[in-house]
């Protein structure tokens, strides 16, 4: 039973991915936003939907730390794992947005979670995320969101101009049945991972499989799938920026609103044990910049590169454990 749920898994989630790209290519033509819009805006909330369940969760029962560490896993994943592998097989062009907005935003706000991570420092205390820190993450988060309202304005804005038309139109049919298409592709990407991630560890314990080696690779993994399997449809159906979107979008919503709101429901004492993997998901997000701005675009070389860089990390933590 086990294998067939897995496998029912994998089924959602590619499914899923499949719906929920055609239904923000559909939304993106019908409200005039960009695909990048969509990617930042859309698909990556509706793919970190997993990380926002388990770390929001593990903060209520008071297990605030599997929050932080479900959250660096997943960005670090995002990059080396989704990133690597879509570069891998699909060269990447990017926007000039993306190289310098987003992307360096992602990295600024990475730096700004150390800093609030690393209170002793500056002052006499312990290393953590407290409610204030929270607060000030959601800061940022709200400042993201009017950065994407702006965008989708000057989205608007530009392809009406192009057009040379008052306004766009559409009938309110065809927007319910792209949202509906939507909604279905994230429904289907939600259950998929809970089924992949659940049935994979009942089938690696009953293999005699460490809880370690499964907490390291399994569940840091399946909260994971639902981005790479989302971003390799997207680069499948030549949707570039909806796949860079939609990993950029994810690590941001990630840090900032995931992190932000776990801390504001139990303060995060960090243990230094995981301050090297903290340190990896700023160096790897550093190396990540100069591959993009290079030639405006992340070569397959350069996804090899992130990809190794990732399986290094997977080997790291499983020895330190």
């Amino acid at each position: 039973m086990s294998y067939l749920l897995l496998l029912v898994g994998f089924i959602l989630l590619v499914k899923g991915a499949d719906y929920l790209i055609d239904g923000g290519i559909e939304l993106s033509t019908l409200s005039g936003v960009s695909p990048l819009f969509i990617g930042l805006a859309v698909t990556s909330i509706g793919t970190s939907a997993p990380e926002a369940a388990v770390s929001i969760r593990a903060a209520i029962i008071s297990h605030p730390n599997i929050s932080f560490g479900n959250i660096l896993g997943s960005n670090m994943a995002n990059i080396g794992l989704v990133l690597g592998l879509a570069a891998l097989l699909y060269t990447l062009p990017a926007r000039d947005s993306t190289i310098k907005k987003e992307l360096p935003f992602s990295l600024f706000i990475t730096f700004v979670l150390l800093l609030l991570l690393r209170d002793d420092w500056f002052f006499k205390g312990i290393p953590s995320l407290s409610r204030i820190d929270g607060a000030i993450l959601l800061g940022f988060f709200s400042l993201f969101l009017f950065y994407l309202y702006r965008m989708a304005l000057s989205d608007r804005k530009k392809l009406l101009i192009e057009k040379n038309i008052s306004h766009i139109e559409y009938s309110k049919r065809e927007l319910l049945k792209a949202s509906l298409i939507t909604i279905i592709g994230i429904t289907g990407i939600i259950l998929g991972g809970h089924l992949v991630v659940n049935n994979a560890i009942i089938i690696a314990r009953s293999l005699g499989v460490s809880e370690t080696l499964i907490s390291v690779t399994i569940v840091a993994l399946g909260t994971s799938l639902p981005e790479m399997v989302t971003s390799l449809m997207a680069v499948k159906k030549n949707k570039w920026d909806i796949a860079i979107g939609n990993v950029v979008g994810s690590n941001i919503f990630n840090i900032l609103f995931v992190l932000g709101l776990s801390s504001i429901i139990r303060p995060i004492q960090f243990s230094t044990i995981a301050f090297p993997d903290l340190l990896i998901v700023i160096g790897i997000s550093i190396i990540l910049l100069p591959f993009i701005h290079t030639r405006h675009r992340l070569s397959r070389k350069e996804g090899g590169v992130l990809l190794l860089i990732y399986i290094a990390y997977i080997v790291f933590a499983v020895l330190r454990r």
